[in-house]
């Protein structure tokens, strides 16, 4: 659909210069010019019947549910039902309309839940009074923000609606629209801090390191010390996916999903990043080396000659049933940019309590619903070096000892330069392609040993690697 020109006297709102995406969109903003009041207010309320329906909820116009007053609309879902009042006025509405939606409600079932649609907002006392006296029926707000973003996208409307009900009766605050760049008013809660990393990473003269950099190009590779096989199960089969992509704009709300991850229980202290540049790639372990890696992008890529515009990222975790990814492309200035955001899950079936993903959907306010999608193929493809590839060491990755060694770590994984990259040596066979743009490897070393007795070579033996939807997850397995 080809874009609207706006009118000079319209306000902006929140898409900005391409607001009109949608056809509900446009009509909408189509009825600002109208003088007809009582004409708006009916066309409103069909833009916003429509919008319910695409977005699978069952509309019942005129409903007999709160007789003998007359209602706008009814909606009803599987487990939800909602009395729902349109208002387009000139003024903000007051405590009488939320009185008149209270009156309503109290003739029918304790179950339903009003919802106020007011492209004008509501007053203070209004506001105060639905908080206040939310035992004699709950009463939801949506605000102009909230309307342009329903009818940008209807499947906006199941997330916000849990979102406003959860803010009203647990919190007890009344969520209403806030345009980017606003300030939002909601108290800062305290969160738990991210975990440490278990692993420490050193260089060859056991100088500790926050993260070992080298050449490199834009792959979605992350190495890992660890890949679970989601297909190793008694049952027959395959594993599954599900996909979230988050609505998050800058690195702040980047780190913000990293807290929620961890408030959820879905972050352990074992995580593995990578961040990708023009010619330069970082790589570490925990979530709290990624958030500071990512804050001193310019200390980082300070000495690269034409640093690229945005750098991409992949973060890999653990998770109950199998492993997840993070991935994205942060922008590469003072303002950060989120340019996308995926979460993506491999598990070893469907789970039987789907709950936990449901409250990450919900505290994530992922925009569409998701589906858990069976995967087509193993998960974890393998392969094996068949000939000797000595490594040059550049760092080790340890682990605190638990077995009375105080003063001594053990040595788990190594840091090597790749014999691939930039070299007549010829590849593995099915080695990942990825790896040929990574002028660093990071092992997973298959017998540990005391850092205070290091070994005088070691040699790859094999390779295991994983991909979600956009990234590759791959252990490399080195030996003494």
């Amino acid at each position: 659909m080809d874009e609207v020109e706006p009118q000079a006297d319209e306000p902006e709102d929140y898409l900005g210069p391409q607001r009109y995406r949608t056809e509900l969109l446009q009509e909408f903003h189509g009825l600002r010019s109208s003088s007809n009041a009582h004409q708006r207010g009916h066309k409103l309320e069909e833009l916003l019947e429509r919008a319910f329906t695409k977005a699978h909820y069952r509309v019942i116009h005129n409903a007999g549910i709160a007789k003998p007053r007359q209602t706008d609309f009814a909606v009803t879902s599987r487990s939800e039902r909602y009395l729902v009042e349109a208002k387009w006025e000139k003024d903000a509405v007051d405590v009488s309309v939320v009185g008149g939606i209270r009156d309503r409600m109290s003739r029918t079932d304790a179950s339903v839940v009003g919802v106020l649609m007011t492209v004008s907002d509501i007053n203070s006392e209004a506001a105060q009074d639905i908080v206040v006296r939310r035992d004699r029926g709950l009463v939801l707000v949506f605000n102009e923000p909230d309307i342009l973003k329903v009818l940008d996208d209807p499947h906006e409307l199941e997330r916000l609606l849990r979102h406003k009900h959860d803010e009203l009766v647990i919190h007890g605050r009344l969520d209403r629209g806030i345009r980017p760049g606003e300030k939002d008013t909601k108290p800062v809660r305290r969160r738990k801090a991210l975990p440490e990393s278990h692993f420490k990473l050193i260089d060859k003269v056991h100088r500790p390191m926050p993260w070992f950099a080298g050449p490199g190009g834009f792959s979605p590779t992350v190495f890992v010390l660890g890949l679970p096989d989601v297909d190793w199960v008694p049952g027959s089969g395959s594993g599954v996916s599900l996909d979230m992509p988050v609505s998050a704009w800058n690195q702040t709300e980047l780190f913000d999903l990293l807290h929620e991850l961890n408030e959820t229980g879905w972050m352990t202290s074992q995580a593995h990043w990578s961040i990708k540049q023009h010619g330069r790639n970082w790589h570490g372990t925990g979530s709290l080396p990624f958030v500071e890696a990512a804050k001193q992008w310019k200390r980082r890529t300070a000495d690269l000659k034409d640093p690229h515009h945005s750098e991409e990222f992949a973060y890999f975790d653990t998770c109950d049933g199998g492993f997840y990814t993070i991935s994205g492309s942060l922008s590469a200035g003072r303002e950060r940019q989120l340019l996308r955001c995926n979460v993506s899950f491999q598990l070893s079936g469907i789970p039987l309590d789907p709950g936990p993903l449901q409250h990450l959907y919900a505290r994530f306010e992922v925009p569409r619903r998701g589906h858990i999608r069976p995967l087509l193929e193993r998960s974890v493809a393998r392969g094996w070096i068949r000939s000797r590839v000595p490594l040059d060491v550049v760092g080790y990755v340890t682990e605190p000892d638990v077995h009375g060694h105080e003063n001594d770590d053990w040595v788990v994984g190594i840091v090597v330069g790749n014999p691939f990259f930039n070299s007549v040596i010829d590849s593995p066979e099915g080695w990942p392609s990825q790896l040929s743009e990574s002028g660093l490897l990071v092992c997973d070393l298959r017998s540990h040993h005391l850092l205070s007795e290091p070994r005088e070579a070691y040699e790859l033996v094999s390779f295991e690697h994983a991909w979600t939807s956009d990234a590759q997850a791959l252990r490399l397995c080195a030996d003494w």
